[in-house]
């Protein structure tokens, strides 16, 4: 794990005739690596690095790929809006959890706890399991486009 500031990503839609990724599919999605970073008040956090491959519909040689970069909170912000979304809706939220948060008997350690090194893995993979999950289930993705197109903005 490396230690240097995230940089600030946007994505842009430039064609504003069609809305936003209609052309691409998501083809492969990682979780792939994360950085740790101090912030103002001096508490460290990671930032996770989420890898797409995106492949336009009418060109499948053609592939870009793109990275970004997310907190846990972000993520688990995501899954709480899709649960909220389903059941207003009525359905069942079938969505993959998250892996979990820092327990209460550790949270008076919680910088140590939350940067150990085998806990950052466990969180990579369960982390990685639902960004796959999520943006590799197009009738989630078309149901839910708007949710999602904002985390992956954001």
């Amino acid at each position: 794990m490396k230690v240097l500031a995230p940089e600030p990503i946007e994505l842009v839609d430039d064609d504003s005739t069609s809305p936003a990724n209609d052309g691409f599919a998501v083809v492969r999605a990682q979780v792939t690596d994360c950085t740790i970073v101090t912030g103002e008040e001096g508490c460290k956090f990671a930032v996770w690095k989420v890898t797409l491959v995106l492949q336009p519909h009418d060109d499948t040689r053609c592939r870009t790929t793109i990275s970004l970069f997310k907190r846990y909170s972000q993520f688990r912000r995501l899954h709480d809006q899709l649960v909220q979304r389903c059941r207003e809706a009525g359905l069942p939220a079938q969505l993959p959890q998250l892996p979990p948060r820092v327990s209460w008997y550790r949270s008076w350690r919680y910088q140590e706890a939350n940067l150990d090194r085998s806990w950052l893995a466990r969180r990579r993979q369960g982390l990685d399991y639902f960004v796959n999950k999520i943006l590799l289930d197009q009738s989630l993705v078309n149901a839910h486009r708007e949710l999602i197109e904002e985390f992956l903005e954001r």
